[in-house]
């Protein structure tokens, strides 16, 4: 009897120490104006300015200038959040226009891109961006990244004939 009277008040102040840290805790965060702004300002503020936000503005450096890289590009730009402005022929001149704050992000396409492609090789497209706005990276992330695979699985589809477009 004793050993099960000694257990339960074991429990009972392990349960009451619990609370206790957890209250004497939770002080501690409302006492921190960094973890308040961090908890109950920043998620009010996010969403709109992720509302507010325009399109996200992107040059394009095309080296390879074929069919597959174009298409690409206006893909991009079809997508909701990401505006191509121009395509440069060099990175200098892409880079001029991130320095003058007219795009915050540039889309590489090596020469090589169009024929790895064909050679059923991995192409590679560079994606660089001004990390002074995460959300622009985000929306050129997803753009960049659904246009791809929508691409990818065009051309695989292209390369097996006998498959269905639902397949």
């Amino acid at each position: 009897m004793k050993r099960e009277h000694r257990l339960r008040y074991i429990i009972r102040e392990g349960i009451q120490d619990t609370f206790f840290i957890w209250k004497d805790e939770l002080k501690n965060v409302f006492k921190d104006s960094g973890v308040m702004i961090f908890f109950f300002l920043v998620p009010f503020i996010y969403p709109l300015l992720y509302a507010f936000m325009h399109e996200a503005k992107m040059v394009v450096v095309d080296q390879s200038d074929t069919y597959l890289s174009r298409e690409y590009i206006r893909k991009v730009d079809a997508t909701a959040d990401v505006k191509v402005i121009a395509v440069c022929t060099d990175m200098e001149e892409a880079k001029r226009m991130m320095d003058e704050k007219k795009a915050y992000g540039i889309l590489y396409f090596p020469s090589e891109f169009s024929k790895d492609i064909h050679r059923g090789k991995q192409a590679t497209v560079s994606l660089y961006c001004d990390m002074s706005a995460l959300l622009f990276y985000k929306a050129f992330l997803l753009a960049t990244t659904e246009v791809s695979l929508e691409i990818g699985k065009e051309i695989r589809a292209q390369n097996h004939p006998s498959s269905t477009e639902e397949q």
